[in-house]
């Protein structure tokens, strides 16, 4: 923790009694008192008055503490601020603070992410399975399934009680666990895209399905479900026991992550309950978007050099647009610096294009395109072509509507063109 706390009233002596440590308004805080478990607010600082400054303290640090990791590493690096302020993002990224492993404490943590995200705070993320209490088999399998999708994912656990890593309960719940972090690697292309835009322009990477649908009224209330960008809907299971979730669906294409099948279009617009067993979370992309992804590995080390792909869910008029941008996730400023890669996915009437923007990191040699998954093919597929040849290795599923094309082996820094009709 970074907070100018010391777990006493101002001081072991107290705070004098006056009109700063004792002011005629106080707001909503803990404690009766300004001063509790922090410093008496008339206590100076060089900036002045900790009245004045104190949640600047914590925000005080993070430029600072990156600096230093920087100048020691040279490299990236990464600082994870509890106290943070706005402007804070720039530095650090920042974790909600001492939960409760509680179900309720499960749906505060997306509340707690969208707010931050709108603070500008975008790498955020709660302690999975919470920090204080013992946490339950049932409660702590469902909080990794959400945390997954947390920007900042950690299992984090206060002293004294039960260990909750995925190991320590049985097999079943590793694969479980295991399974769900697959799907967050294989979607970390994606995931690390959206960061992109939003060092570059400020777009957020966890939103509020309600700034993706801003006219639907039903949207503007919904705190139990979110999404990654504008393409990825996360629909987790916050209530203890339930094996099945009510999730809300907007006006537009959705397809099962998993299947690849089409969500029946009664359901645009509409609630649907949703069966979902313990050792499952509904994920569904948006029909007109394209989401990078690549083949997980054991860590993002291994997993880097693995064939990357793409998931293309077509939208009512069959198209759908995306992009990509890679460097070597641990260099500074690579886009300041041009050593990166960007490209764009561009998908319309039975073909794909991945059309390249910039291609100033080397890093990508010798990187493939390996699968593509298809969403919404309506009509069977007799031929696919990549790049003007033949391609035998794929497969139409007539019953999801889903085109997998695996085994490209097209270079990702050439230009690429699949056909399929």
């Amino acid at each position: 923790m970074n907070e100018p706390a010391n777990f006493v009233t101002g001081s072991t002596k107290g705070c004098e009694y006056n009109n700063i440590n004792n002011p005629p308004y106080l707001p909503k805080i803990w404690g009766d008192t300004l001063a509790d478990k922090t410093l008496c607010p008339d206590f100076k600082h060089y900036s002045g008055l900790h009245y004045d400054v104190h949640s600047l303290f914590g925000w005080a640090e993070g430029f600072p503490s990156l600096e230093a990791a920087r100048q020691a590493t040279g490299k990236r690096s990464i600082v994870i601020s509890r106290s943070t302020f706005p402007g804070a993002s720039k530095s650090v990224g920042h974790w909600l603070g001492d939960n409760y492993s509680q179900w309720t404490n499960l749906h505060y943590s997306i509340i707690g992410m969208l707010e931050m995200s709108l603070f500008g705070m975008s790498y955020i993320g709660a302690d999975i399975c919470g920090f204080n209490g013992d946490v339950n088999y049932d409660l702590c399998l469902r909080w990794h399934q959400l945390g997954a999708f947390y920007p900042f994912s950690r299992n984090h656990n206060g002293y004294g009680y039960r260990e909750q890593d995925p190991a320590a309960w049985d097999a079943s719940f590793a694969a479980d666990v295991r399974q769900i972090l697959h799907v967050r690697y294989t979607l970390i292309p994606y995931l690390y895209t959206l960061f992109h835009h939003n060092h570059i322009n400020g777009s957020t990477v966890v939103r509020p399905v309600m700034h993706e649908f801003i006219t639907d009224v039903n949207t503007h209330t919904i705190d139990r479900q979110f999404l990654w960008g504008p393409g990825l809907l996360i629909s987790p299971v916050l209530d203890e026991g339930a094996t099945n979730v009510e999730v809300y669906f907007p006006d537009a294409r959705w397809y099962d992550y998993y299947t690849g099948e089409e969500v029946s279009p009664s359901y645009r617009g509409n609630h649907a309950m949703l069966n979902a067993p313990m050792n499952y979370m509904p994920l569904h992309v948006r029909g007109g978007y394209i989401l990078p992804t690549q083949e997980p590995g054991r860590s993002t080390v291994f997993t880097r050099s693995l064939p990357l792909g793409m998931i293309v869910a077509l939208d009512d008029s069959e198209e759908a647009t995306g992009d990509i941008f890679w460097d070597d996730g641990d260099s500074i400023d690579t886009y300041e610096n041009g050593d990166y890669y960007q490209a764009e996915f561009q998908a319309y009437k039975g073909q794909l294009d991945c059309i390249i923007q910039y291609d100033g990191h080397r890093g990508v040699d010798g990187l493939e395109w390996g699968t593509a998954r298809i969403f919404g093919v309506s009509t069977s597929v007799s031929t696919v072509t990549i790049n003007g040849a033949k391609h035998y290795d794929y497969a139409y599923n007539s019953q999801t509507k889903e085109l997998l094309i695996e085994n490209m082996k097209a270079n990702i820094n050439t230009n690429l063109n699949v056909n399929w009709s």
